[in-house]
């Protein structure tokens, strides 16, 4: 009976170590997912694909948000492993000093409402014109004002000798300083990752030789593809599976068991858009070196 209640021990020490585990690394994969789902959607929207006609994996997201998520939560992560060390020096060099506590309270609050103002007049786009804040500002601001009003209420506490914050009151003011470390990190990292995609789809538009590979497309019907910088020829043999050639694109992507193609002058012509053809028998691609920008018709 003994050996059955420490295996029943045993497997529920193993639960909770699992359940430690689990519980972040859900988290963290939710959220790598999240942001490369922003960038994937707003690249392919910007480049003129419904984003509903595409399909992604969820290696495909992680891998899209690294370049977006990793100095975020990298910062995020040094300041929640810095914070306990700072609070302690604190802590210690104010124990006996009573006064030099109350300074620091007030220090931290007039920081705090300095910060949150800033955020707000960020917020509202009232900027100085010769100001050009950067793209972290807003979050920033507005999570250290939080924090550091937070952080001050609780120091407060230490000073009045008759409140006492309870066990479930601590839990509560230690769960609102992560949440407003890391709401605004979730924050930014969504505007950063929209931007990231706005600017990969101007570059492949102003550049599709550099990102997109050339291909030939081999039709068993006429297709009807008029864009500028398409042609279509129909090959000489009567025997011919594809009997339809159609060059002058490039494949943008390969997805939800669709060909997205564009044609080389996709970036210049307003009315070029992106084309889905079904990737099965029905069609056949061949990919071509194609480095150079290829000219397109004037005018457009």
């Amino acid at each position: 009976m003994g050996d059955d209640d420490r295996l029943g021990q045993d497997i529920t020490r193993v639960g909770r170590i699992i359940a430690q585990i689990v519980g972040p690394t859900t988290f963290i994969g939710s959220l790598l997912m999240y942001i490369g789902n922003i960038r994937l959607n707003t690249m392919y929207t910007e480049l003129g694909v419904n984003t509903s006609m595409l399909s992604f994996t969820f290696q495909e997201y992680v891998i899209r948000s690294i370049p977006v998520a990793d100095e975020p939560l990298a910062v995020a992560l040094m300041v929640l492993l810095a914070a306990p060390l700072v609070h302690g020096i604190l802590i210690r060099f104010t124990a006996w000093h009573r006064t030099a506590l109350m300074r620091t309270v007030w220090v931290l609050v007039t920081l705090g409402a300095v910060s949150l103002v800033v955020a707000l007049v960020a917020i509202a786009d009232h900027w100085p014109r010769s100001l050009n804040p950067p793209p972290f500002a807003k979050p920033f601001f507005l999570s250290l004002g939080a924090i550091l009003l937070v952080y001050s209420l609780y120091l407060y506490t230490r000073l009045s000798s008759g409140l006492v914050i309870s066990s479930a009151g601590q839990i509560v003011q230690r769960t609102a300083l992560v949440a407003l470390l890391l709401l605004p990190t979730l924050w930014y990292m969504d505007d950063r990752a929209r931007t990231i995609g706005r600017a990969e789809a101007k570059e492949i538009r102003e550049h599709p030789e550099q990102r997109l590979v050339a291909v030939v497309v081999y039709a068993s019907q006429r297709l009807n593809l008029y864009a500028p910088g398409i042609k279509e020829a129909s090959l000489k043999d009567p025997n011919a599976e594809f009997p339809y050639q159609y060059t002058g694109l490039r494949l943008l992507i390969e997805s939800n068991q669709q060909y997205f193609v564009v044609p080389y002058c996709w970036g210049t012509a307003p009315e070029a858009r992106a084309i889905a053809l079904p990737a099965d028998g029905s069609i056949r691609l061949e990919t071509l070196n194609v480095p150079r920008k290829q000219s397109c018709p004037k005018g457009r």
